[in-house]
């Protein structure tokens, strides 16, 4: 039951009002002044006050102050008949959550206690209710009559809605049958598994936009039409993490948003070196083999960035003469000095910077038990990237861009996903990570993995005789047959990358285009 403590030295004049709350299930403590209202509150639990402002001795403003000294957060509404704007000011400004002015009527009260105690809880009980009556839907249809671009929407709606509700919406979607929400992302993974071949080989003719012509139908469209361009890729960003950068953008930006599917494996050796190649990994192998390396774990799997993007930007047409900059930044000295040193990164009207940080935090919180026990589920590590971000280098980067008037292009290589199930399997010569996997023999559960048995179908090297390579599904992840149990918890609840998901595959495709400081 909610306590409502209503503080007026003519208590005795509201006695409808109090009735009104009261059978609504509302239990209503009464106070002539502001000296009971601070003895009620040191013994009982209140979840919220209503404070009337003109009252002998302690008026509303001193009583308020006494409150906070010892409630920080508890709800404090000013109910008075002072219409000054003066007084509204100083209520608002002595840390009251609202302001109304009398006469009021029952159901303004109700309508404040509702939105002050209630609003957030209300919003996402709804949300949780659309989002499940969507996952029914698509549940019925089990991926049938799904397409590209309806997987984009219910994730994008699953995201906004969770972020909204500061991830109170992942904890209200408890109550229902998770098995079910996991069935999403496998019927996701079988969508991915019929249709990727054809969306990365041409012939399916409504192909989404992905790694390998990112360049060419979102970075030089732009460079045609922008003075001056930033084409920037957020390693292992995931759209909800995104979400949380977007609001202090808006001030600077207008923001144009759109997503792209990122390569398998979902990994930054494949994905990212696409980005740049404006090619297939098989590709890439095929025709700068001196420059290709898929040993997973090994240092310098993306040092050739900037020369695959100087040659990709002239494959495309774009001037010949054109050397791109290029920079990759892991900290906060590397970027101030990028930072300082954009004029002349920019002569040429394009620049291309790589920031490291968030894939930094997501490996860091697999590898430190600190990390992790800051941050233990997806909307804790979230908050965790959106406080980095708000005392970044990269947030000051923005700013000096849109004073310039440079437009910027965003996308990261790949996202990450929550991993809670394992699933064994067998091969030889095998490497990669606990997403993907690559050798020879590969034998895994088809229910948890994709096996892929014919890797140039889809854009992978096939430089050698039987290989395969394996993507976990969903939320699992990969673990030899006779690993330990204590390696196996290692890994359970960490974010993974590599395989097929759609927090892994789905990510942001993101325009920033200045406002003008007229």
């Amino acid at each position: 039951m909610i306590t409502v403590l209503w503080v007026d030295d003519e208590i005795q004049h509201l006695r409808s009002h109090i009735k009104y709350l009261e059978k609504r299930d509302y239990r209503v403590l009464t106070a002539h002044s502001g000296q009971q209202a601070l003895d009620i509150l040191s013994a009982n639990q209140v979840d919220i006050v209503l404070m009337d402002q003109m009252m002998v001795g302690m008026d509303g403003l001193e009583t308020v102050s006494s409150i906070r000294k010892s409630n920080h957060v508890l709800p404090i509404v000013m109910v008075t008949q002072s219409e000054e704007e003066e007084l509204m000011d100083l209520a608002i400004g002595g840390e009251i959550d609202d302001y109304l002015t009398k006469p009021v009527n029952p159901s303004q009260i109700l309508l404040v206690i509702k939105r002050l105690l209630m609003g957030n809880r209300l919003k996402t009980q709804r949300a949780a209710r659309e989002m499940i009556d969507q996952t029914t839907r698509i549940m019925d249809l089990r991926g049938k009559e799904m397409n590209w671009q309806n997987w984009v929407d219910i994730y994008r709606s699953w995201v906004e809605k969770d972020v909204a509700s500061d991830g109170s919406l992942a904890e209200e979607m408890r109550s229902f049958d998770k098995s079910r929400l996991d069935d999403i992302n496998l019927d996701f993974s079988k969508h991915v598994e019929h249709n990727y071949a054809g969306w990365i080989s041409g012939t399916d003719s409504d192909s989404p936009l992905m790694s390998h012509n990112y360049l060419e139908r979102v970075v030089v469209p732009e460079m045609d039409s922008a003075d001056e361009l930033v084409m920037m890729v957020i390693d292992c960003m995931r759209y909800d993490q995104w979400l949380t950068m977007a609001p202090i953008l808006e001030k600077w930006f207008h923001i144009e948003t759109d997503f792209m599917f990122t390569l398998l494996p979902s990994a930054t050796p494949y994905s990212r070196n696409s980005i740049f190649a404006g090619l297939l990994p098989r590709d890439i192998w095929r025709f700068h083999r001196h420059k290709w390396n898929e040993n997973y774990g090994e240092a310098g799997l993306n040092k050739h960035e900037h020369y695959f993007l100087t040659e990709a930007l002239r494959r495309l047409g774009c001037d010949r003469n054109i050397q791109p900059s290029y920079a990759k930044v892991s900290n906060r000295r590397e970027g101030e000095a990028l930072r300082h040193s954009l004029s002349k990164s920019l002569e040429n009207g394009f620049f291309a910077i790589v920031v490291n940080y968030i894939d930094h935090l997501t490996h860091g919180r697999s590898e430190l038990d600190l990390i992790k026990d800051l941050a233990p589920d997806v909307a804790s590590f979230r908050k965790l990237a959106e406080t980095w971000f708000k005392s970044s280098f990269l947030k000051d980067l923005f700013h000096t861009l849109a004073a310039r008037g440079t437009t910027i292009v965003i996308t990261s290589d790949h996202g990450s996903v929550f991993t809670s199930r394992d699933t064994r399997f067998k091969g030889r010569g095998i490497s990669g990570s606990l997403r993907f996997r690559f050798g020879n023999s590969l034998v895994a559960d088809q229910k948890a993995v994709i096996s892929i048995r014919n890797p140039a179908e889809w854009g992978l090297p096939d430089d050698r005789p039987s290989k395969g390579y394996l993507f976990a599904r969903s939320n699992y992840f990969m673990m030899f047959q006779n690993v330990p149990r204590e390696e196996l918890h290692k890994f359970k609840n960490t974010f993974q990358h590599g395989g097929v998901s759609l927090e892994e595959m789905i990510v942001p495709s993101i325009i920033l285009k200045p406002k003008s400081l007229g």
